[in-house]
C-alpha cells in the first residue's frame, strides 16, 4: 500500500537528525518512491509503498525522540476517482 509520511522537528534537533538521515536504510520490504525536504518548514516528505504495519514502524522508530512522524495511505489521484465513480 501507498504511503504519504511526513515528518516535523523542532530545529534543536535538526544536527542530530541529519547524521540519523545518512545512516537510515528503509527495511527491505519497503519500495521508497522519494525523500523531500520542504525548504524552511522543519517537514521532511517520503513517499514509499509498505507491506505492513510492521514495516511502517522500523520506519518511525528510529525517529522517535527528534520528532512526529504522520502517516497516511494514498492513492494516485486517477486510481480514487474512478473507484468512487463506481461507488
Amino acid at each position: 500500500m501507498l504511503f504519504i509520511l511526513w515528518f516535523k522537528w523542532t530545529p534543536e534537533c535538526t544536527s542530530k537528525l541529519l547524521e540519523l538521515w545518512k545512516s537510515f536504510k528503509y527495511p527491505e520490504e519497503v519500495k521508497l518512491m522519494g525523500r523531500y525536504l520542504l525548504i524552511g518548514r522543519h517537514i521532511s516528505v517520503a513517499i514509499f509503498d509498505a507491506p505492513n504495519e510492521d514495516a511502517i514502524l522500523k520506519i518511525t522508530y528510529p525517529f522517535r525522540e527528534l520528532g512526529v512522524p504522520h502517516i497516511a495511505p494514498a492513492l494516485r489521484l486517477g486510481d480514487a476517482i474512478e473507484k468512487m465513480e463506481n461507488m
